[in-house]
């Protein structure tokens, strides 16, 4: 029996609509192995795609004055419908955050926080070559530190490993873990968070008996996931992991959430409000999210 993913439209002021137009292909192909329902303003969307978009399926959703009203009521609409079970997944395209309610710095902890599993989220940026996750995530820099703690680094682990080994099917998923300071605090007399966080963590995972690998010297863990033939490389702060991350695998990656009762994945971009109207988004990401559900969802 196929299961059905719901696909927010989001933004109606980026270039979603323009990425969804050029998958219709994905869409007509009658071999999928699940449904789609998209979840958003079926006119809306209709008026710029055409009628060649009347084969898409709708939960409709209407566009008002308030921007942020709409987007609200789309996303409200998609969590009733996950949590009564009638859908088995979401991929939420971009949006401007200023959409989100104001006590959310992303959407990775608004919806966490929607379906009570809030602190138990891992943001995992994904390409089947490797990923990588920041054990904290849209925080002020100055802040990393006092938000580091043992029990987030290995709610990080403990997650990636079971998306690894249930959903992915990697019987030994292996898992490495940058230090925090640069040259993992060799040259500072004094004990830092690799002392004091880092490597605690790791002595205790490893008794569960999962592969971990750390904490690597920040400055060279890149160059080392060839050759150790690491998984996932987990790093300590946001732009610890995702410029280079983003830099090598452009639009073939994607952006997931673990730790809730479903799995959520957006494109591996914004929202590109500035090229809306020019013909030039890549879709690539979109479809790659697409594909990730065609390809693991049979094994959730």
């Amino acid at each position: 029996m196929k299961k059905t993913i719901l696909i927010l439209t989001s933004d109606p002021f980026s270039a979603n609509y323009e990425i969804i137009k050029k998958t219709f292909f994905f869409f007509k192909n009658r071999n999928k192995n699940n449904n789609y329902l998209f979840v958003g303003d079926r006119n809306d969307f209709e008026n710029y795609a055409g009628s060649e978009a009347s084969f898409l399926k709708f939960v409709d959703v209407k566009k008002n004055l308030n921007t942020g009203l709409y987007l609200q009521n789309c996303f409200e609409k998609a969590f009733e419908i996950l949590k009564n079970k009638k859908a088995h997944g979401l991929i939420n395209l971009p949006l401007n955050k200023k959409f989100l309610p104001k006590k959310h710095p992303g959407f990775t902890e608004y919806i966490s926080s929607y379906f009570g599993t809030g602190g138990m989220e891992t943001m995992l940026m994904y390409n089947e070559i490797f990923s990588v996750c920041p054990n904290t995530t849209h925080i002020p820099l100055r802040l990393v530190s006092r938000n580091l703690s043992k029990k987030i680094i290995k709610k990080n682990i403990t997650n990636i490993y079971n998306f690894y080994k249930n959903i992915l099917g990697v019987k030994k998923p292996n898992i490495a873990i940058m230090g925090f300071n640069p040259h993992n605090g060799m040259d500072f007399g004094n004990s830092y968070e690799e002392d004091k966080i880092i490597k605690p963590v790791i002595k205790e995972i490893k008794k569960s008996k999962i592969m971990i690998l750390g904490p690597l010297s920040p400055d060279s863990a890149f160059n080392e996931i060839e050759s150790k033939k690491i998984n996932c490389l987990i790093g300590n702060y946001h732009d610890q992991v995702l410029p280079t991350f983003k830099y090598i695998n452009k639009f073939k990656a994607i952006n997931i959430t673990l730790g809730l009762p479903f799995l959520r994945v957006s494109p591996d971009h914004g929202p590109a409000l500035e090229i809306k109207g020019k013909n030039i988004a890549n879709p690539d990401s979109f479809l790659y999210a697409l594909n990730f559900f065609e390809k693991h969802y049979k094994k959730i």
